[in-house]
């Protein structure tokens, strides 16, 4: 007797592909999103062009654009400010939102290859540190405009030397001797009045006094340059004179010619030695940066602090660093290409100063090169080829290095994410790990691999090319996205998103992805991976896919943009194709057969659109059974009303009425299998939760397998 049973998934899972998978998956989930709100899958997604005002790609025609390298977006002061940066054919940019253009920043940049990473971008305070292991790294302001916004990161060059002019003796002509009277010279020389002659000199007659200079550099980022080489030294015996029937042994100030500093120097301090001495003391920090003299009247009893040691502050260490990253009040950087084992760290609050044993050596144990950092609660991670290190401790008391993980590493410096209140995910070659917990209060610090089931797009994937994976996590979304390249691809074919809400996967396709951020808001804003409508490129055909600069992933159903035909103009593209297909589902007992009767649809309602429906039997996807196709429209009742082209405008003959849960029932006509799988696929607005599958089983066993001869 048959019994009629049925098979229930009531909240769809995501994607999984593997054997054996759970019979709540998906085979294949393409372009949906997940709402937390109904447990349900929505197509309402796409991409528009970044100017939405705009006709065409506006100034991302220009000849000077090409794929968009990289992209980075900082925000500040809790989103009050946003900048956006990017990187196109060897320039660095600023987006300016009010004129919908953008300003260049940089030119003549370094263009990275297929297999190299991009440009890394890492907030320090009010700075954004930039990199990408040939050009020098720089420090990027925003608050700042003109070329005031960008400086270089560390000390680049040890400060001219200053030099000290000679002194003559008293009342010579030209006179190089100076008599001072609280700091200031005095056009009389000496006056009776004068209760105490100040000067740098001795006040004892006969007696020589030596004296060398130094000069050091101080930054608006408070960091001081290394100090300068010894000046020349000043030389002076003390003479008695007689002025106005008066004698005495009169002091003299001492004449120095100072260097400017770089861009950014806000002030400059002089350091000098005792006399006859050679440990050098602080003068006098002078506030700007334009002065080439300084007339230094302190005694010796008047001198500060000692100066920093040679040691304390040295030219940038790595001044082709890749990496960036803040970690308590310092700056780290790798090494780059030519050192990419080292990693150098500056000193607490002053990002462009370094000392010279401030550094960790971490080709000591395997791991290969430093391919990444980012600071996680107390600790540093310090990614690498097949390792993760961590960095833990403070400049006060010292940083240490630790290992964490062997045998697990990244390529993907752009595919390290940190998401808020979950942890650090990154992409390995074998897959999307998350790494949560810590390190403090008796927490343990765990690896986990999130990416189960997702196997077969690690296999089909570019390792060579996985430098230029990129990844971004939207908390408005609550999705991480991660896009890399795979079958033989040179752009980035495969699109994976890890819904957090559900704590599954999806698959984007056709996303044109080649660099990717978050803006203030939450929203992805990406780079495309090539540029067709720059100057001097064929005349674009009508209907052929345009391509160029920024775009915004967004709730809009439409797949980009074609060409029109008309010059550069472009128009929209129809929605994405979104698709589902079902695990193989076997009922319990894959070696009964079972007569599938129908498949019920739980869906939320979307008007008089058609959704078609193909079944499969025992794993053979290459022939299915079509099981015709339904309106999303509830079979029991009256038709909802529809909002469409034709009834555009708010009147009493149109409505916008609410999507109602329904179920759509297609009829399999008893298929007979082992195994059974369904799919679909829309271009239209469709929302579906789950479904129901209805069968039957007497018993039958599996045909028995075939004898050898």
């Amino acid at each position: 007797m048959k019994n009629v049973k049925r098979y229930d998934v009531i909240a769809q899972s995501g994607l999984y592909i593997g054997i054996p998978s759970p019979e709540n998956s998906a085979n294949r989930l393409t372009n949906w999103k997940y709402d937390p709100k109904t447990q349900a899958w929505g197509n309402e997604l796409g991409y528009e062009k970044f100017f939405s005002n705009r006709n065409n790609f506006g100034d991302f025609g220009g000849i000077n654009q090409r794929a968009i390298d990289s992209l980075y977006c900082w925000s500040q002061h809790n989103g009050a400010k946003q900048s956006i940066l990017f990187e196109t054919n060897g320039r660095l940019f600023e987006v300016n939102g009010s004129t919908e253009s953008f300003d260049t920043l940089l030119t003549d940049r370094y263009t990275p290859t297929q297999t190299d990473p991009p440009t890394s971008y890492s907030p320090y305070g009010r700075y954004l540190i930039i990199s990408n292991g040939l050009d020098g790294p720089i420090k990027y302001r925003a608050s700042r405009g003109g070329s005031d916004r960008i400086y270089d990161l560390g000390w680049r060059a040890v400060p001219g030397t200053p030099t000290a002019r000679g002194i003559g003796d008293p009342d010579d002509v030209p006179r190089t001797f100076l008599d001072a009277q609280s700091n200031l010279i005095n056009d009389q020389v000496w006056r009776a009045s004068d209760q105490t002659w100040q000067g740098v000199t001795s006040g004892v007659a006969d007696e020589t006094s030596r004296y060398s200079y130094k000069v050091s550099f101080v930054n608006e980022a408070g960091s001081e340059s290394p100090l300068s080489g010894p000046s020349n030294e000043v030389t002076y015996t003390a003479k008695s004179v007689t002025r106005g029937g008066t004698s005495g042994v009169p002091k003299t100030g001492i004449i120095v010619d100072i260097p400017t500093g770089p861009n950014g120097t806000v002030a400059r301090r002089l350091y000098r030695t005792k006399n006859d001495g050679s440990t050098y003391f602080f003068v006098r920090q002078i506030n700007e940066n334009a002065s080439l003299v300084y007339t230094d009247f302190f005694d010796d009893s008047q001198l500060g602090s000692e100066a920093p040691l040679p040691s304390e502050s040295i030219v940038m260490p790595s001044p082709a660093a890749k990496f960036s990253a803040a970690f308590k009040d310092c700056v780290f950087v790798d090494g780059g290409y030519m050192d990419a084992q080292r990693l150098y760290y500056s000193n607490p609050r002053q990002p462009d100063t370094f000392s010279a044993d401030a550094y960790f050596e971490v080709g000591t144990r395997e791991g290969g090169d430093i391919t990444g950092l980012i600071p996680y609660y107390n600790s540093l991670l310090v990614f690498r080829e097949t390792a993760i290190d961590l960095i833990r401790g403070d400049a006060l008391n010292g940083f240490t290095l630790t290992p964490f993980i062997q045998g697990i590493g990244t390529t993907s410096p752009s595919a390290i994410v940190s998401i808020p209140n979950r942890g650090i995910s990154f992409l390995s070659k074998d897959g999307v790990y998350l790494i949560t917990g810590g390190l403090d209060g008796g927490a343990d610090l765990i690896l986990n691999k999130i990416s189960q089931g997702l196997e077969e797009y690690f296999d089909r994937a570019n390792v060579d090319k996985f430098p230029q994976a990129c990844a971004a996590y939207s908390g408005k979304d609550r999705e991480v996205h991660y896009y890399f390249s795979g079958d033989g691809k040179t752009f980035n074919s495969i699109g994976l998103v890890y819904h957090f809400d559900s704590k599954t996967w999806s698959e984007r396709l056709d996303f044109p992805v080649k660099s990717i951020s978050v803006d203030k808001d939450g929203n992805f804003i990406c780079g495309y991976d090539q540029n067709d409508v720059y100057s001097g490129a064929p005349t674009p055909s009508i209907n052929t896919p345009a391509k160029g600069g920024l775009f915004v992933i967004s709730g809009r159903r439409q797949n980009g943009y074609l060409f029109t035909g008309v010059g550069s103009n472009i128009k929209e593209a129809g929605p994405v194709q979104s698709e589902f297909r079902s695990a193989w589902i076997n009922f319990g007992d894959m070696t009964i057969k079972k007569q599938v009767k129908y498949v019920y649809l739980t869906i939320l309602t979307a008007g008089n659109v058609e959704l078609q429906m193909t079944a499969y039997k025992d794993r053979d996807w290459g022939s299915g059974t079509n099981l015709g196709d339904l309106k999303l429209q509830r079979p029991d009742h009256k038709d909802q009303s529809v909002y469409d082209d034709k009834d555009y405008h708010w009147d009493t003959t149109a409505f916008w009425e609410d999507k109602l849960l329904t179920r759509l029932r297609f009829d399999c006509a008893n298929m007979s299998c082992s195994e059974f799988a369904f799919e679909f696929s829309t271009t239209d607005k469709c929302e579906f939760i789950g479904y129901q599958i209805e069968y039957t089983a007497d018993g039958t066993k599996i045909i028995g397998g075939k004898r050898g001869l």
